[in-house]
């Protein structure tokens, strides 16, 4: 005669109730008495409660997803502590991430001569929480053999596609030149904005039902979605994003920054931070080389030979040069706090600003995330955690290491993490708040 637990439909039950159930679970005592139904149900009790445990002690707090010894897998790192967490290891592509939103991360998963495929997994829900997007589609603009897991310089969430299934949007900047795509759930194909001035975006973020970006040289744009007038093709979204840009400033190297990120801190005021990778010695050395080259010019055109400036103006250029090979390391943060029109179309301020008020920043393309110091008091308080974004790090002696902290107040550097020379050819680590 077969056991009730044999005869019943009780280990058939799909996984989403299975976690629709665990989720009312409170003490160690009601996983024991879960488990304890059949040995799928025991599985899943144990990881269930594991990811718990780890989300109730580390709510809202981000961890470091960094690449396993064994390059194999990824494992989650306490920067508070300096300790990761070997038992939580996560079979993840061993592609770079380009983006982390809610717990769910984007991965470029399939790329063509004239397409692009993202796909979001959520390691924390499970390996069948996985959600496949249409493609992007791609033009002459796009460099072909830049697509690989570079082809989206970063993607995010508008909501979490777990809680809102049916009602989440996503923004890719993707290509050689970082052009915007949306996508909204339901939709058969991507939108594209249509070419704006700027050249390359830097970053992208949902903020009060705006879609806003902005380039390195610090313009701002918002992104709305328009219905187009003429539909071409059968194969394409109805809608195109109209831009308009809220600020701009001149395209010179001293308004130029390395990476800019925009982000929302807790009291949902928007932050923008600029980062630099050199400094005052480096862009003055710049515009002398370009005067030079000038001078040289202006002196051959007058019958001159130009030699003079263009020996000055080579050992300006080699100097250069030779300080481009060593690694990236960032030198510097300005932090600036943005203000807008009750409809969005006007930035109103943009402030200087030397504290975070008691917040903190995690920063890197593929996310930016704020916390409140309060509920963290481990942590730095008015300091900016960033982790390496130097897109070729296999190209580098000891592979991804611009990673560390940032205060902003006294404008002073500390570590935070050091990956370890066995993993430098893997892809970096990236910030994630397990959700």
């Amino acid at each position: 005669m077969a056991s009730p637990t044999e005869s019943s439909q009780w280990p058939l039950l799909h996984e989403d109730l299975l976690h629709e159930i665990t989720k009312r679970l409170l003490k160690p005592s009601d996983y024991v008495r879960f488990g304890a139904v059949c040995k799928g149900w025991h599985s899943f009790a144990h990881k269930s409660y594991k990811q718990k445990h780890l989300l109730h002690v580390h709510q809202n707090f981000p961890l470091l997803l960094i690449p396993t010894e064994d390059q194999e897998g990824r494992s989650l790192y306490n920067i508070t502590e300096g300790m990761v967490y070997h038992q939580f290891q996560l079979n993840l592509p061993n592609k770079r991430c380009c983006g982390s939103s809610y717990g769910w991360l984007f991965f470029v998963d399939k790329v063509t001569k004239s397409t692009l495929e993202l796909i979001l997994i959520n390691p924390f829900l499970g390996d069948s929480k996985t959600i496949k997007l249409p493609p992007i589609n791609l033009n002459n603009d796009d460099i072909q053999d830049m697509m690989d897991h570079y082809g989206v310089h970063k993607a995010i969430l508008s909501k979490d596609p777990y809680v809102s299934p049916h009602d989440y949007e996503v923004v890719a900047l993707y290509g050689s030149l970082a052009k915007l795509a949306y996508y909204k759930y339901g939709d058969k194909y991507w939108s594209y904005a249509k070419k704006a001035k700027v050249k390359i975006l830097a970053d992208v973020i949902f903020y009060k039902d705006l879609i806003l970006a902005l380039d390195r040289y610090d313009w701002i744009i918002s992104f709305t979605l328009e219905p187009k007038a003429r539909i071409q093709r059968t194969n394409c979204s109805l809608w195109y994003l109209k831009c308009n840009t809220l600020m701009i400033r001149p395209r010179t190297i001293r308004n130029y920054a390395c990476n800019a990120y925009l982000v929302e801190n807790s009291n949902r005021d928007l932050l923008l931070a600029r980062r630099f990778y050199w400094g005052e010695s480096f862009i003055q050395a710049r515009e002398t080389a370009q005067q030079l080259n000038a001078a040289r010019i202006q002196d051959i055109a007058e019958g001159g030979s130009g030699i003079a400036f263009l020996e000055e103006y080579k050992k300006i250029e080699e100097n250069m040069y030779r300080e481009e090979e060593d690694p990236k390391l960032t030198v510097n943060f300005e932090v600036y706090r943005l203000s807008f029109s009750w409809d969005g179309k006007r930035l109103i301020k943009k402030i200087r600003i030397k504290t975070l008020d008691g917040e903190i920043l995690f920063l890197g393309d593929n996310n930016s995330i704020s916390v409140s110091a309060s509920k963290h008091l481990k942590l730095h308080s008015n300091s900016i955690y960033y982790t390496d974004d130097y897109d070729n790090y296999c190209d580098l002696p000891f592979g991804s290491i611009d990673n560390g902290i940032f205060d902003v107040e006294n404008e002073s550097f500390d570590r935070h993490y050091l990956p370890s020379f066995s993993i430098k050819d893997l892809p970096p680590p990236i910030f994630v708040v397990p959700k």
